[in-house]
């Protein structure tokens, strides 16, 4: 009992750890958007993300400032595993603040990310896979 226990453990572990990483091959243009309130979580088309760089990837989103957080993901149209990205760590990664890079875990079920936007404007949300670990940033649209 304990061997089938300390299996499941082991292939629990390895399953989380594994999802955290991208594999850094993968493009992500074909079939990730940005989700989330703004959108009724819908993945619409405007909100589809365009690849800037290799692994690094955005879209943007006019957001009105009324001092609620809007709550949000990357994910394709499916929540499929591995493409549902919201935040790695309740503590350090779920609230998004101006150009600061948060952790991201694809496959996140309820884990949303939230983002109070300090001015009504336009920002571009960042997907970047280009470490070890996906990342999230959002910065002011020019």
């Amino acid at each position: 009992m304990n061997m089938k226990l300390s299996t499941l453990a082991l292939a629990s572990a390895l399953a989380i750890t594994g999802c955290a990483s991208t594999g850094g091959a993968r493009d992500y243009s074909e079939s990730l958007y940005l989700r989330g309130q703004f959108a009724w979580w819908d993945a619409l088309p405007e909100y589809k993300v365009k690849k800037v760089d290799a692994g690094l990837y955005r879209t943007e989103v006019e957001l009105k400032a009324d001092g609620q957080p809007y709550e949000f993901k990357f994910g394709d149209a499916n929540w499929s595993s591995g493409t549902n990205c919201g935040y790695l760590s309740e503590k350090e990664d779920e609230v998004v603040e101006l150009d600061k890079p948060v952790n991201a875990n694809c496959s996140a079920v309820f884990e949303n990310f939230r983002f109070t936007p300090p001015e009504t404007a336009v920002y571009g949300f960042y997907f970047d896979t280009r470490g070890e670990i996906p990342q999230v940033y959002i910065k002011k649209a020019q």
